[in-house]
C-alpha cells in the first residue's frame, strides 16, 4: 500500500503509479457511465481459498482508493487483501483467466471486449469523473487563437491533419487515454454517431498523417509525461489525464514529483469533452465472497471516501459551460476500431531483434522470451494482443559465441522474411551456449537496420541479461550515427540475472530507452511492453 503520508492522497496516487505499475496501461475509454445494476456476462471467475488473500486489481488512475478498499475488505471478510496494482486492460485479462475476486477500472469497455460471457456484478453509478485533457504551448495556442476559449473537435482535426500541429498520445490499443484520444478524434472525421459498418480502411485513412508523424507517443501515460517533461515542442499538442497537469502549466507529476517542463503550456479545453467515469466489478464465483464485496467494500466506497472525492473533484474541475460529452459506442465498435488500428493507421514498422543467445541466457528469461516472440510472431497470437499488422516486417540477430547472424541462417540483410518462418527458426534452431560477442550482435543488427526501407519505421531491440563489458567503440558509434539520422528507436530490454549498471551505461551512450527487469519470470511482460512501445 502507499505509505508516504507526508504528500496528498492525489500525489500518492502518482507514486503509486510511478513506483507499483511500471507495466501499467492506463486503461480509460471514451464518456461512459456505469450501468446502474449491469451484469457483464464474462467466463466463471476465481474461487476464493480460505488459505490465500483476497486478490483485488484496482487501476492507476484509481490508486488513490487502495488503503480504504483493503480496510473496508479486511472488515468485511477477516481475510488478508493483497492488491494487484495495474492497467484496467491487464486487470481485465486477469479477472478473465480468474485471478481475481474483483477488480476497479477506469471503464466497464473492457471487460465487454475481452471476455464478453459470463456474470459480473456491477451495482453502481460512476465513482468519480475526470477527463483527458490537451495541453500545447502558449505560443503555438496563441498563433492558432485557441487561448481562453473552447476549441471544437473539428479545429482540433484539421489543425492535426495539415500538419500545423502534432499529436503526443499512448498506444491506443493498450491504453485508454491513447484509446480514448483515438475514438474522439474518429467520431470526428467519420460521425459522431459512429457504427461498426463506418470503420473501414478507407473511412480510417484520413487519421494516418495524425498517428503516421506523432510528436511524442508511449505505452503509458506517466512515461509519455516524463518524455514531455524533457523535450516539448512547439507543436506537439499532448493528450494527458487533468490530474497529471499543475494548473499553471509549467509541470507534470510524475513519480509523485512535478517535473518542470521546458516551455509553459495552456490547458486546452475541447467539445465534445473526452469525459472519463471509473467503476468497479465484482468477478469472484464465490456467492459468500460476491455479497460481501458488493454490500460490505464497494457499496460503502462512496460514503467512507468524502475527502478523497472532495480533492478528485478540486483537481478535476467541471467542464466550461456549453461544452458537451459522448456516451460509448456499442462494444463492437471498440473491436472494430481496436482490430484496425495497427493495420490501417499506424505507420508500419520494422522490427530488428538482437538476441542475447549465450550460455549465461539459458534458464527462464530465455525461454520467457521465446513466449514474447510467439506472442510477436504468431499471426493469431499477435491478433489477440492486438500486436499485429500485415505490413510490419521483422529481421532477427543472434549472437552467441565467437560471431551474430540473421536467422535463418544464409538470409540477406533486409530480407522481407515470413514471420513464422523467422518463429521457427528460433524455436528449433537456437540454443544458449558459448560467450557474448554483444559487439558484433549490435554491429549485425545496426548494419541491418541501414538496409530497412525509408517508409518504414525503424524499431531496433537488444534482448540481454547484460553480463558483457563495454561493447561500443568509434565504428560502432559512427554506423549508430548513421541509424538516428533515419529516426531508428533503439531499445534494450534485460530480465532476469541481470548486470543493471552495463545496460543503463549501455543505453546512456547509445541513447536508447532500458527496459530493466531483475525478475526473470518477468521477461514476457517486460518483453511484450517493448513490442507496444514500438507500435506507434
Amino acid at each position: 500500500m502507499l505509505k508516504n503520508n507526508s504528500r496528498s492522497p492525489i500525489v500518492n496516487l502518482i507514486v503509486g503509479v510511478a513506483i507499483r505499475q511500471s507495466l501499467a496501461l492506463f486503461a480509460i475509454a471514451l464518456g461512459i457511465n456505469a450501468c446502474n445494476h449491469s451484469n457483464i456476462t464474462n467466463v466463471p471467475n476465481n474461487q476464493n481459498n480460505d488459505n490465500k488473500a483476497i486478490q483485488i486489481g484496482i487501476s492507476s488512475e484509481n490508486l488513490i482508493f487502495e488503503d480504504k478498499i483493503v480496510s473496508l475488505a479486511k472488515k468485511a471478510t477477516d481475510q488478508q487483501v493483497e492488491v494487484q496494482a495495474k492497467g484496467s486492460v491487464k486487470l481485465t485479462e486477469l479477472a478473465c483467466s480468474s485471478q481475481l475476486s474483483a477488480i476497479m477500472i477506469a471503464d466497464e469497455m473492457w471487460p465487454n471486449i475481452k471476455c464478453p460471457d459470463a456474470s459480473w456484478v456491477n451495482t453502481s453509478d460512476s465513482v468519480y469523473a475526470t477527463r483527458i485533457q490537451f495541453a500545447l504551448p502558449v505560443t503555438k495556442a496563441q498563433e492558432l487563437g485557441w487561448l481562453n476559449r473552447v476549441v471544437s473537435r473539428e479545429e482540433v482535426l484539421e489543425a492535426l491533419k495539415a500538419g500545423k500541429i502534432r499529436l503526443a498520445t499512448t498506444t491506443p490499443t493498450h491504453s485508454n487515454s491513447g484509446y480514448n484520444t483515438l475514438l474522439w478524434l474518429v467520431r470526428g472525421e467519420i460521425s459522431p454517431n459512429l457504427t461498426p459498418e463506418q470503420i473501414t480502411p478507407e473511412s480510417l485513412a484520413p487519421l494516418k498523417p495524425i498517428y503516421q508523424n506523432l510528436a511524442v507517443s508511449s505505452e503509458s501515460t506517466s512515461y509519455l509525461a516524463e518524455k514531455l517533461a524533457q523535450e516539448w515542442s512547439d507543436d506537439t499538442l499532448a493528450a494527458l489525464y487533468r490530474f497529471l497537469y499543475t494548473p499553471d502549466g509549467r509541470a507534470v507529476y510524475h513519480h509523485g514529483n512535478k517535473l518542470q517542463l521546458p516551455q509553459k503550456v495552456t490547458l486546452i479545453d475541447v467539445s465534445p469533452a473526452i469525459a472519463v467515469t471509473p467503476t468497479w466489478f465484482v468477478t469472484t464465483s464465490d456467492e459468500k465472497l460476491k455479497q460481501q464485496l458488493i454490500e460490505r467494500v464497494f457499496g460503502k466506497l462512496e460514503t467512507s471516501s468524502q475527502d478523497l472525492l472532495k480533492e478528485l473533484k478540486q483537481l478535476n474541475p467541471p467542464l466550461a459551460e456549453g461544452i458537451t460529452q459522448e456516451f460509448t459506442p456499442v462494444a463492437e465498435i471498440h473491436r472494430n476500431l481496436l482490430n484496425n488500428f495497427h493495420p490501417n493507421i499506424r505507420q508500419k514498422r520494422w522490427i530488428v531483434g538482437i538476441v542475447d543467445a549465450s550460455g549465461s541466457m539459458q534458464g527462464t528469461g530465455y525461454q520467457e522470451l521465446q513466449a514474447a516472440f510467439l506472442e510477436l510472431l504468431n499471426v493469431e497470437r499477435a491478433k489477440n494482443n492486438y500486436l499485429y499488422s500485415p505490413n510490419d516486417r521483422f529481421s532477427l540477430i543472434i549472437y552467441q559465441g565467437y560471431n551474430a547472424y540473421q536467422i535463418p541462417r544464409g538470409t540477406n540483410a533486409g530480407a522481407e522474411i515470413d514471420r513464422e518462418t523467422i518463429l521457427g527458426s528460433l524455436q528449433k534452431d537456437i540454443k544458449p551456449k558459448g560467450g557474448t560477442p554483444v559487439a558484433e550482435g549490435l554491429r549485425k543488427g545496426f548494419q541491418t537496420a541501414l538496409t530497412i526501407p525509408s517508409d518504414y519505421k525503424t524499431e531496433i531491440f537488444l534482448f540481454t541479461d547484460g553480463q558483457f563489458s563495454n561493447p561500443v567503440d568509434s565504428n560502432l558509434l559512427n554506423i549508430f550515427q548513421q541509424l538516428e539520422a533515419k529516426n531508428a528507436e533503439f531499445t534494450i530490454v534485460g530480465a532476469g540475472d541481470v548486470d543493471r549498471k552495463a545496460l543503463i551505461n549501455l543505453a546512456e551512450l547509445l541513447n536508447a530507452r532500458p527496459i530493466i527487469s531483475e525478475d526473470a519470470n518477468e521477461t514476457l511482460e517486460e518483453l511484450l511492453k517493448a513490442f507496444r512501445e514500438a507500435q506507434i
